[in-house]
């Protein structure tokens, strides 16, 4: 508070130092007596005025511009462009609706003919024309060029094998040792055969057909023990969905060893 007192105290008398600064020179003026001469008028010379010339402004002229015209030389014809020629669309007619006719049904008659027996010769014929169907690729039928294990499992056959036909024995040829070798190694020795020392050797024989099953699976020769012989019956049972398929039936006959090392 002490502050705002003395800034307030400071700024009225500022105030009147001012006003007394402006006051004093007014009065030095009027107490100065006048020093104005005075003014003869024989010794005036009136002047006139002359106004003050103003400038003329001198105005532009807009120049109009002249658009020239440019004639074309007379030498020169105008060429006109070439008329397009508007090609018109053919109309389609819209076919006329096609009558329907109605479907008259026409009754096909039974005809009975008697059935005329087959000589043998037709009927070889048509084997063998069968034959040379299904022998796309021929192999040669000869068992000296056969290998060893393929001449093993068709000796097992006998006289048999030469009453089989061409198609059924190039199969016989061609795939009895894959057969042979599948059912090996879908092959698991009994634990009882393991066990009390069973070893031996089964001939298994069955049909196979076209479409994979088989039939008349049975053994011709028996190991001599129970264990191992049920045990290659099974095993066929399971192998034979990936034996390949011939294109008739025919009868499979394979070994199947057992032995212990």
């Amino acid at each position: 508070m002490k502050l705002i007192i003395l800034a307030f105290i400071l700024s009225i008398t500022l105030h009147f130092l001012f006003l007394a600064k402006f006051k004093a020179p007014k009065e030095q003026f009027l107490d100065k007596p006048s020093t104005t001469k005075k003014i003869d008028k024989s010794s005036v010379h009136f002047v006139k005025l002359q106004p003050k010339p103003t400038p003329k402004t001198e105005k532009k002229e807009e120049k109009k511009s002249e658009v020239k015209k440019v004639q074309r030389p007379k030498e020169f014809k105008e060429v006109k462009p070439p008329k397009k020629e508007v090609v018109k669309r053919e109309v389609i007619k819209k076919p006329k609706a096609i009558e329907k006719l109605p479907n008259t049904k026409v009754e096909a008659k039974p005809t009975f003919t008697k059935d005329i027996p087959k000589t043998q010769r037709e009927k070889d014929i048509e084997k063998r024309s069968l034959e040379n169907f299904l022998l796309a690729e021929p192999v040669p039928l000869d068992k000296e060029m056969l290998d060893d294990i393929t001449k093993s499992y068709i000796s097992l056959y006998g006289e048999e094998y030469n009453s089989f036909t061409k198609v059924q024995k190039v199969f016989l040829q061609k795939n009895l040792k894959d057969i042979g070798r599948i059912t090996q190694r879908y092959l698991r020795y009994p634990h009882i055969a393991v066990r009390t020392g069973q070893q031996g050797m089964n001939i298994v024989e069955f049909v196979l057909h076209p479409n994979g099953d088989i039939s008349d699976l049975k053994l011709s020769n028996s190991s001599g023990y129970t264990s191992l012989d049920e045990n290659t019956v099974e095993t066929i049972e399971i192998a034979y969905k990936d034996y390949p398929r011939p294109k008739t039936p025919t009868k499979i006959k394979i070994y199947v060893y057992y032995k212990l090392y």
